[in-house]
């Protein structure tokens, strides 16, 4: 079971996307929403992942600039324009399936410089609004280099995921409240 967090933007949820085969991409399209279940990507390949890890590190080095305070690289701004520049995926639309209920679909195949036109303009209007901004933050988890967008109540998200960093953290807490007596060999 993969357990995926919530980060509020699809823009960060590229930035932890491992992209390691080209099934990775898609099921990255499919369950952030870029497209919508079956559609075609026939010409999906090795060049579409190489172009989405791309823009997974340049997003991923923009918003971690963004999260510590420093300045951002002239050149990754440059791709990321240039990238957000690109057309927009075909649009969706309304269609009836067999059983008569109303599901989105695209107008047309979606190529890879309009799927990472859509990511990257994410992470530009991210990245340009100061309440977007404010929200951005980074995991707690040692170890965890994920960034979120903190919507809970009072702003106390600590964690990417509270099943998987949130809970290494109370078992560290536990453990480190409740030691195990040692045991004795004889």
């Amino acid at each position: 079971m993969t357990v995926r967090f919530d980060s509020g933007r699809v823009c960060l949820d590229l930035a932890d996307e491992p992209l390691d085969r080209p099934e990775a991409l898609v099921r990255f399209l499919r369950t952030t929403g870029l497209v919508p279940p079956g559609t075609r990507l026939r010409a999906l390949d090795t060049r579409w992942l190489a172009a989405f890890r791309e823009l997974r590190d340049c997003v991923a080095e923009l918003v971690g600039d963004q999260v510590e305070g420093r300045p951002a690289r002239p050149a990754a701004l440059e791709l990321l324009n240039a990238l957000a520049a690109a057309s927009a995926p075909p649009a969706p639309r309304a269609v009836r399936t067999r059983s008569g209920v109303l599901v989105r679909a695209l107008s047309g195949e979606p190529d890879c410089r309009a799927l990472l036109a859509a990511v990257a303009r994410d992470a530009v209007d991210l990245l340009t609004d100061p309440a977007a901004r404010a929200l951005l933050r980074r995991c707690e988890g040692p170890g965890c280099r994920r960034c979120y967008l903190d919507t809970s109540r009072g702003r106390r998200r600590r964690w990417c995921s509270s099943e998987v960093c949130g809970n290494r953290a109370r078992v560290a807490r536990h453990r480190a409240a409740h030691p195990r007596p040692a045991r004795h060999q004889a």
